[in-house]
């Protein structure tokens, strides 16, 4: 009788557990590892930040941040791989695989990230969203990022006209196509982005018009310590690039540049 009593009440403490902190329960579902570390590179996992270090396993909702001069190499479980530069936020929100489909989402707070995704059979759904844009890849390889000023690619012209806004994504496609929406204005629609082109998304409003990376490329190559985070320092034929992402609206806060320091090699 007493024996009963005491499983009953273990049951009772188990699914206590399980209610008030779902996150311990929960946050254990495998997502990858990280396969390699340059510099300082922690972290966040169940409320706790710890340093990476080569071969940690990754769940869902950890967050992954590095410093200034750093860089993370990180191998989700399917195989693709993520490459996240320095001074960059990341958090791994879902990763589930099957034998007939897979599901990955990706937010990106800061800096940027670079996806290179598996070819597999099946249905897949791969999306990588900053503070006020998702882009959806149909190619296999291709950047994000999210800054808190207009990118090197945007023209004086346009810098001066969005000069009050705090948050701009930018999408440049090297292989395949990418779909990006501005996800603080669906209705405003969305533009599907070729091999060779980009857009930028401003503040709440829809993604510009697809421009060629030709001329962005020129542009960067030309400007002295260009961060990462600009278009043209990914203008290279062989994958997909979402880079910048400016959050909310005209003068969001929040955010912030990549930084200086040496950016993720471009693909040549």
């Amino acid at each position: 009788m007493h024996k009963n009593a005491y499983l009953c009440l273990f049951s009772v403490l188990l699914t206590a557990l399980a209610l008030t902190n779902p996150r311990e329960v929960f946050a254990q579902v495998a997502a990858g590892s990280v396969t390699s570390i340059t510099g300082d590179v922690h972290v966040e996992h169940a409320g706790t930040t710890v340093p990476a270090t080569p071969g940690m396993a990754l769940a869902e909702r950890d967050r992954i941040v590095t410093g200034p001069n750093s860089h993370v190499t990180v191998t989700l479980s399917d195989g693709s791989k993520l490459e996240l530069d320095q001074s960059s936020s990341l958090a791994i929100d879902r990763q589930m695989v099957s034998a007939s489909s897979r599901a990955t989402k990706l937010t990106l707070f800061s800096g940027l990230v670079r996806s290179l995704v598996s070819h597999t059979t099946g249905n897949t759904n791969y999306e990588v969203y900053t503070p006020n844009a998702v882009a959806s890849a149909r190619g296999t390889e291709f950047d994000t990022s999210t800054e808190n000023q207009a990118p090197g690619t945007m023209s004086e012209e346009d810098r001066k006209k969005y000069k009050d806004c705090r948050r701009f994504t930018q999408v440049s496609v090297y292989q395949g196509t990418v779909v990006v929406t501005n996800t603080t204005n669906p209705s405003g629609g969305s533009v599907t982005l070729p091999a060779g082109y980009r857009t930028i998304v401003v503040c709440g409003l829809a993604p510009l018009s697809a421009t060629p990376l030709a001329a962005a490329g020129a542009t960067t190559g030309a400007a002295a310590g260009t961060a990462i985070t600009s278009a043209t320092a990914l203008a290279v034929a062989g994958g997909v690039v979402v880079a910048g992402a400016v959050a909310g609206g005209v003068a969001a806060s929040g955010g912030g540049s990549s930084g200086g320091g040496k950016p993720i090699s471009p693909k040549h």
